[in-house]
């Protein structure tokens, strides 16, 4: 018992040292700026435009009202698989509208999850094919050396943080991350929407 203590701590230690080391502490402390900083710019906005400019509930009940919930949901799922084209940000305000709105963000927080998934298995496809692979390689070129770098958390990071989830899933599959690990640290992303739906619906009165 005493042997699998030492090892585990020993283990735990040499791995602090590693991302110590390679740099992840200083990339989590600066997302973790960039976050506080983003949160406290769309305040300030929000809280002057709201006050003085225009109303932020008829702006985005007019930016989705000529759309079915059904039609809304289909564009999150295809934004959340293919690179996250629009900012579920836009969507998590939109959940605002409906008289359970905290079931909505746990709907939209469940699709970015699948579409995470999705996302993966079309890597694991590109990954394939050599003239798509190789420009993702490429034009991803840091991203990749994060993934082989940090692993998992910075897969953790990714869903938590304002980068391009979807990508970094894509990225995972074509460097054939292991599934199971992936599909359990992907849970992480729905953990985003209740926090932004938080901040977001305190900020839209």
């Amino acid at each position: 018992m005493n042997l699998i203590r030492l090892f585990g701590l020993d283990l735990i230690k040499r791995r602090h040292n590693y991302y110590s080391n390679s740099g992840f502490y200083s990339y989590l402390k600066k997302n973790v700026l960039k976050v506080l900083l983003i949160l406290i710019v769309v305040f300030v906005l929000f809280f002057i435009l709201e006050k003085w400019v225009i109303d932020f509930n008829d702006f985005f009940h007019s930016f989705f009202k000529n759309m079915q919930t059904e039609s809304v949901l289909l564009l999150f799922s295809v934004s959340e698989s293919l690179f996250g084209l629009i900012p579920p940000d836009f969507f998590i305000i939109w959940a605002r509208k409906f008289s359970q709105p905290w079931l909505v963000i746990t709907l939209l927080a469940i699709i970015s999850y699948l579409g995470g998934l999705v996302s993966y298995f079309i890597g694991r496809k590109v990954r394939k094919i050599k003239l798509f692979n190789n420009y993702l390689t490429e034009k991803f070129d840091a991203h990749f050396k994060k993934i082989k770098r940090w692993g998992a958390l910075f897969i953790i990071v990714a869903a938590l943080f304002p980068l391009p989830y979807s990508t970094i899933c894509m990225l995972s599959g074509i460097l054939k991350f292991p599934f199971k690990v992936f599909a359990f640290i992907g849970i992480t992303r729905m953990l985003r929407f209740y926090f932004y739906a938080l901040v977001l619906f305190g900020l839209i009165k």
